[in-house]
């Protein structure tokens, strides 16, 4: 049973479906492995909760002043 990880900030459900089914069908035309068995899970984090470049998301994206 393949399962995909996405760490991502959170994303509306109808988002996290499309990624699910790309990510599913993907994998699905690289490997020939079934559909029915891949599983996508998200763990969502809050902007104040990741950095990139050493940079808080939320200072990044203006919604903090560091």
């Amino acid at each position: 049973m393949p399962i995909i990880t996405i760490e991502i900030t959170p994303q509306p459900y109808e988002k996290k479906a499309e990624i699910a089914k790309v990510f599913t069908e993907e994998l699905h035309r690289i490997t020939n492995i079934p559909t029915a068995p891949i599983s996508v899970i998200f763990h969502e984090q809050s902007e104040e909760n990741i950095a990139s470049g050493g940079v808080m998301l939320d200072v990044k994206h203006g919604k903090r002043v560091n």
